[in-house]
């Protein structure tokens, strides 16, 4: 989106083009869907952008970065999972692309996100697999043995298609309803992961012109990029 609005005017603006149900429901998905493209784009800066940053943060705190990669790509898979569950859990009701639906009155378009929404939800088996089995449930095969019972694979690649599967089913509402789209991938931070490299390799500069010296302490080093079998 090219406009300045705040969140809280995009979301008065959706409720007032699509009605309250439908509006409600899609200014909500709107925005964890951003929250979701920050998440992984603070991975991407992390530990995705090139092998010399992966080094500098071994050089700095590579236990703790190491934790912090694992951390980040579970919660990114946790994103994914929940914005294409079943649009209700044992009587429970969720908000995930599939409860939009039921809120469309325009069989055409109805019909349209019903093929993006089943594209999404085939693609998204991989993050749901890893939820299910190892994040928010210990699967009991898995975890007495892995290699007899590996999880789908999983990647970069994948998510940023997933992301875009997902980006998709929003834009086609949004083009349909305010005739724009949302660049989800778009959003630029003054805080995140690239401030924190930024000061990371001033420090280490600093460091080098003063001859202090480097820890002895050399913890298992990060993988650049995702884990195959977190």
């Amino acid at each position: 989106m090219t406009s300045t609005a705040s969140m809280e005017e995009v979301h008065t603006s959706y409720v007032t083009l699509m009605g309250g149900e439908l509006g409600l429901a899609f200014a909500t998905l709107h925005r964890k869907l951003i929250e979701l493209h920050i998440v992984w784009q603070q991975y991407r800066q992390l530990f995705g952008s090139d092998a010399e940053t992966v080094a500098l943060l071994n050089r700095t705190a590579g236990l703790f970065f190491k934790i912090v990669q694992d951390e980040i790509w579970d919660s990114v898979l946790l994103g994914i999972s929940r914005l294409t569950d079943p649009p209700e859990t044992r009587g429970k009701k969720n908000l995930t692309i599939n409860s939009l639906l039921p809120l469309i009155d325009d069989a055409t378009l109805k019909k349209e996100l019903e093929e993006l929404c089943k594209a999404a939800l085939d693609q998204s088996k991989f993050a749901r697999d890893h939820r299910n089995k190892r994040i928010a449930h210990q699967d009991h095969a898995y975890a007495t043995d892995r290699a007899a019972n590996p999880l789908d694979g999983i990647s970069r690649e994948r998510v940023e298609s997933m992301l875009a599967d997902l980006g998709k089913i929003m834009n086609r509402l949004n083009l349909h309803f305010r005739n724009c789209t949302t660049i989800y991938e778009g959003f630029v931070d003054d805080s995140g992961a690239r401030v924190l490299i930024s000061k990371l390799r001033r420090f280490e500069r600093f460091k080098d012109e003063s001859g202090s010296p480097n820890s002895s302490f050399k913890p298992k080093p990060l993988r650049e990029g995702l884990n195959n079998d977190a």
